[in-house]
């Protein structure tokens, strides 16, 4: 019963642990990538323009310099957009499970303090 508290309630063992540096190497890792992902909407559009594009002729080169058809944007956006979403959940694993954890230690939901921490950190 090593896991209980002395008020009957289930203790939370993390096995996974962070350190500040790993912290701060996902949040420059996210900012890269959100970075590059703006720079490919600000030439190309937004993921569902070139989507929809893809689904018209996803073989027509629009970037002749590099020889890069609709597809192979649509495929390096999506890339870029999922490398994102990858930081942003190894962050809220690492670090805003705790902040959870904490939260409903004393008595508030985990979604009823409503911040992203980890878009607190990308954009600044």
């Amino acid at each position: 019963m090593e896991n209980i508290t002395a008020d009957g309630k289930i203790k939370t063992i993390r096995c996974v642990k962070a350190t500040h540096e790993d912290f701060a190497k996902l949040v420059n890792l996210g900012k890269e990538a959100k970075k590059e992902l703006e720079i490919l909407v600000e030439k190309w559009g937004n993921i569902e323009h070139i989507k929809e594009m893809t689904q018209k002729d996803a073989c027509h080169v629009i970037d002749q310099k590099e020889n890069k058809t609709v597809l192979d944007i649509y495929i390096e956006m999506t890339k870029k957009a999922e490398q994102l979403y990858a930081y942003h959940n190894a962050y809220h694993v690492l670090m805003e499970e705790g902040v959870d954890e904490l939260l409903m230690t004393i008595g508030i939901s985990p979604d009823g303090y409503g911040y992203d921490f980890y878009e607190l950190c990308l954009n600044n």
